[in-house]
């Protein structure tokens, strides 16, 4: 991997991790157009440097995350599920591009559905924790957007927008820790240099932090239907062409 196809993913990885459109899905397609094969181990240690740009985010509100405690542990169960009795399927699936039309189809329809949805300020509860945490593995696939899935899910069962940013990102910080552990043998494999990996990294959890304050800006003003015209339009550009 050269320096400037890494610092093009790290870019890539910084803006659209956050930004409901997919990163991993992204990586999986630029890696692709790089000639490289696409690496689970190169998306888990980008998500490593985002998950950086989310604990400073959010430690102003830590308190808040705190007290959430048991919905996030019952809301990260079903990606953990699925994570452990898919994981080799998962990861097959982003060595490939087939799967990335219908990905970013189906990012499409959450970010959409947003517009639709009336705003509420519904408490959170195990089972509205839960139904997002389905979400949230079904957003395991490369194409499929983390954030766009569960803040959709957490606006559709009630919550406000506010406390549905807030929870998506609270269980962004177990499902990484968890990809971390899961996955840590991949990092070995990535055979990136100490400066390459620190450079990569300190871009990647800059740019992240900037981005969530542009996400939290969306959801809150319920613009956030917005993103899945780009979305719709990749898709579509993917199915005519084919293979990328």
């Amino acid at each position: 991997m050269t320096s400037l196809s890494l610092f093009v993913l790290s870019l890539t990885q910084a803006i659209t991790e956050f930004i409901p459109v997919s990163s991993s899905g992204h990586l999986t397609l630029i890696q692709s157009w790089f000639g490289l094969v696409p690496s689970l181990g190169l998306d888990v240690f980008l998500n490593t440097a985002t998950l950086v740009s989310v604990s400073l985010y959010f430690y102003p509100r830590l308190r808040a995350l705190i007290s959430w405690w048991l919905p996030l542990i019952v809301g990260s169960l079903p990606a953990a599920l699925a994570a452990l009795i898919f994981g080799d399927q998962i990861e097959s699936a982003f060595s490939s591009t087939a799967i990335l039309p219908y990905s970013f189809f189906l990012t499409s329809v959450f970010l959409f559905s947003t517009r639709f949805i009336k705003p509420s300020t519904k408490p959170l509860t195990l089972t509205r924790a839960l139904i997002i945490g389905l979400f949230q593995a079904v957003a395991i696939l490369p194409g499929v957007s983390r954030s766009g899935a569960t803040i959709f899910a957490g606006l559709l069962v009630g919550l406000s927008p506010a406390s549905a940013f807030q929870f998506s990102f609270g269980l962004f910080v177990p499902a990484s820790l968890g990809a971390i552990f899961l996955k840590r043998d991949l990092l070995v494999a990535l055979g990136l240099t100490p400066l390459q990996s620190f450079l990569s990294f300190a871009l990647t959890a800059a740019l992240g932090f900037l981005a969530l304050r542009v996400l939290e800006r969306v959801v809150t003003s319920h613009r956030l239907w917005i993103f899945g015209i780009y979305t719709f339009l990749l898709s579509l550009i993917l199915f005519v062409i084919g293979k990328p």
